[in-house]
């Protein structure tokens, strides 16, 4: 398939280069000129978004709203053309493009990390027009060890993506402190790991998200503290929107906002007891 890629960044990256691995064709493009012509000589380095947009599908995973405002809205889809956002943004954005692209837009965020996509393994979540999910299909397949398609409404996709993520933080912060407690006590984190992901909280989140911890493997971050600032913003936004009342989301976002300010925004988001109390 010929596929058009916008946004390079470590999820995009790793995206791109599974897509290239499964055979497909890609123009890719990225704002900062250097992420793309690593793709030189495997791939057509685009100039500018237009021309990306030419593709057939075109994928585009953006670090936030603003990028995606930036880099995308002004290009046009080819008459036949599709687009998949596969990033996460807000229930405004995904309206907004569903509007501007009706039929031919698709939101499928995904969760994992670049290793996950390097391999095709992401879980993604997809929603949008039945004919446009059928012409991306490949592409999600590629890139995927499940797909959940959740409605023809694009956003339904989205607040999915939102309400995880507000998840993953509320875990983040929780098991951060329980290790802190721990520690203090005199429990070596690692065996209080052990012992809590061997009975009932031996999910893939507290394994790993806790592995990341114990041996403080912060930088390079695999998911910046800053990227997760963004994800609970998004989920204040989605809670304002829906009426619902997230006071852990708003705990969690005071407490990144001053890890942040601390300099510590460039580390990994499990960093984030660790920052704030001073652990190490």
């Amino acid at each position: 398939m010929n596929v058009g890629f916008i946004g390079l960044g470590q999820m995009g990256r790793a995206m791109a280069g599974r897509l290239l691995e499964a055979g497909h064709r890609l123009t890719v493009y990225n704002r900062s000129a250097a992420a793309a012509q690593a793709f030189a000589g495997r791939a057509r380095v685009a100039t500018a978004p237009s021309e990306a947009a030419a593709c057939e599908v075109v994928i585009t995973m953006l670090a936030d709203d603003a990028a995606l405002e930036a880099v995308w809205l002004a290009p046009r889809l080819q008459p036949a053309g599709v687009h998949l956002n596969m990033a996460s943004v807000s229930l405004a954005m995904a309206r907004e493009l569903a509007a501007l692209q009706g039929a031919a837009y698709v939101s499928a965020p995904v969760f994992g990390r670049p290793p996950a996509a390097a391999k095709g393994e992401l879980d993604i979540v997809a929603g949008g027009p039945a004919a446009a999910l059928e012409r991306g299909e490949p592409l999600l397949r590629a890139l995927a060890r499940q797909i959940f398609v959740v409605g023809a409404d694009p956003q339904q996709a989205n607040a999915v993506k939102i309400a995880r993520n507000f998840l993953l933080a509320t875990v983040i912060e929780s098991l951060g402190e329980a290790l802190e407690l721990a520690r203090r006590s005199g429990v070596a984190p690692g065996r209080f790991l052990e012992i809590i992901t061997a009975t009932s909280l031996g999910a893939p989140a507290y394994r790993n998200y806790g592995k990341l911890m114990v041996e403080r493997a912060y930088e390079p971050a695999q998911f910046a503290m800053t990227l997760g600032l963004k994800d609970v913003e998004l989920a204040l936004a989605a809670a304002r929107e829906a009426g619902a009342a997230l006071p852990s989301a708003e705990l969690i976002r005071d407490r990144l906002v001053a890890a942040i300010d601390a300099g510590h925004g460039h580390k990994d988001w499990t960093a984030l007891v660790d920052a704030l109390t001073g652990s190490g």
